[in-house]
């Protein structure tokens, strides 16, 4: 196996450790593990012997491929995708793109299982946290993707700065939870994200579904512990009503599939797991507390 450290793969940082599982997703002979320590890093390795920059950067997706994703804001036959979602816009997309390799785009980000009634005469399909609301001009989730993707001209040598940890930012707003791109109150610089992480941590959304027990939130209930749940969002032990999102570091190198297993084994408040798994760290999230009106969001980490 060819194995490569990437400093600029931190598992405490939610969208590199998103990148990572993005880049198995992305590639079926890689292999991805953590390094030890308090500051845990990925390590890529490929079964095939193959470079692993040289792996991924082969399996970058195409600009046809990102176009037509079915969650695209706009595909030919269909209704546009709105950041509030009409159930039957979803459902529509849905039953269309069954099977198709990139249907997790739609159930990765929206769920039928819980819908919003809380607006008259209109049913909404409940939203993943990893789609969040955004200013007008930032748009839905496939069209931030776009962008950033637009930024990746040359993905050999992006690819390897990125995973080296000295990647040229953008001014983008990225998927819109990168912590890191939040400026303070004080500073009125734009958001920049790296493009590269942001594309990868999209795919590393594919193991990431959202779904739901089948309830409405009401005008009348419009609690918010009721709504849609999404993997590896586990209730919090400090507060018993609140959920947040908690993942693992591991010293096994597993491929997309054992990745996937391992987060449906792997429980936070249950040590006897970690030994079992090989799991070696984890986090939890702290959200960006916004200002008034601002629609800022952004999940930073901290250590379990």
């Amino acid at each position: 196996m060819s194995e490569l450290e990437c400093p600029g793969l931190p598992a405490s940082w939610l969208n590199a450790w998103l990148a990572a599982v993005g880049i198995t997703a992305l590639v079926p002979e890689m292999r991805l593990s953590w390094t030890d320590g308090p500051a845990p890093q990925g390590l890529l390795a490929t079964s095939d012997g193959r470079d692993p920059v040289r792996a991924l950067t082969s399996a970058w997706p195409s600009p046809e491929r990102i176009a037509e994703m079915p969650i695209a804001e706009q595909l030919h036959g269909c209704e546009d995708i709105v950041p509030n979602l009409p159930l039957r816009t979803f459902r529509e997309r849905a039953e269309r793109f069954r099977g198709h390799d990139d249907s997790w785009s739609i159930s990765s980000t929206y769920t039928d299982l819980h819908v919003d009634e809380t607006q008259p005469g209109v049913v909404l399909a409940a939203r993943s946290r990893f789609a969040p609301p955004a200013p007008g001009p930032v748009g839905p989730i496939h069209r931030r993707l776009t962008r950033v993707f637009g930024f990746v001209d040359e993905p050999f040598a992006q690819i390897t700065a990125t995973l080296e940890g000295g990647a040229r930012r953008v001014n983008a707003n990225g998927l819109g939870f990168d912590i890191s791109r939040v400026t303070t109150l004080a500073d009125d610089s734009d958001k920049s994200v790296d493009p590269v992480l942001e594309v990868l941590a999209f795919f590393g959304l594919s193991l990431l579904p959202i779904r739901g027990a089948g309830t409405r939130r009401t005008a009348q209930s419009r609690s918010a512990y009721l709504a849609a749940r999404q993997r590896l969002w586990f209730l919090d032990s400090d507060d018993g009503r609140r959920h947040r999102l908690m993942w693992p570091a591991w010293s096994h190198s597993l491929g997309r599939n054992g990745i996937d297993a391992l987060l449906d084994a792997w429980s936070p408040l249950n040590r006897g797991t970690w030994r079992r798994l090989g799991v070696h760290a984890g986090w939890r999230s702290v959200e960006y507390r916004w200002q008034g009106n601002d629609p800022t969001r952004g999940i930073g980490s901290e250590a379990l």
